[in-house]
């Protein structure tokens, strides 16, 4: 019998629902390496996430998750500071397929509904991340950790799938 996945379907809901996403990792040198992410997809069984930068921005989390292939992902709401952070140490860059053009585009559409109260709209969060769609990358891993991150005294624990 295979364990069951690491992350809750509300999780996956949460972390695919148009977010602030960062990703972090760290070279040889233990130097860390961050960037922002556009969108997230989980895969059906949801025991592998990917996760979809623009190269440019992303030079350094991909070199040095191919060096180490560990990666640590925090997703927040801005509006109401849910977050939810997820570890893996199987990362790997692969190129983005239309269909995560698609899921980019949708994601940032939802980012900007989230932010459009506090007065910022859809032209701020493309000026910000949209990019040319032949630059977007993908990086898939396995959540091996699951955290919650949502300020306050439940910050830090583990997540319950």
């Amino acid at each position: 019998m295979s364990e069951p996945p690491l992350i809750s379907a509300a999780v996956a809901e949460f972390i695919q629902s148009g977010l602030s996403i960062t990703v972090a990792a760290r070279g040889a040198r233990l130097v860390p390496s961050i960037a922002k992410a556009v969108a997230c997809r989980v895969d059906a069984d949801r025991r592998s996430v990917t996760v979809l930068l623009f190269g440019a921005g992303a030079a350094a989390v991909c070199r040095d998750i191919e060096h180490n292939q560990q990666v640590a992902v925090c997703f927040s709401r801005p509006s109401n500071h849910e977050t939810v952070q997820l570890k893996g140490s199987d990362a790997r860059t692969q190129p983005a397929t239309p269909q995560d053009v698609a899921a980019a585009r949708r994601s940032l559409d939802l980012f900007a509904e989230d932010l459009g109260p506090m007065g910022w709209g859809p032209g701020y969060v493309d000026t910000l991340f949209w990019r040319n769609p032949d630059e977007l990358l993908a990086i898939r891993f396995t959540p091996q950790g699951a955290f919650a991150q949502t300020p306050g005294p439940a910050a830090g624990t583990r997540l319950k799938a």
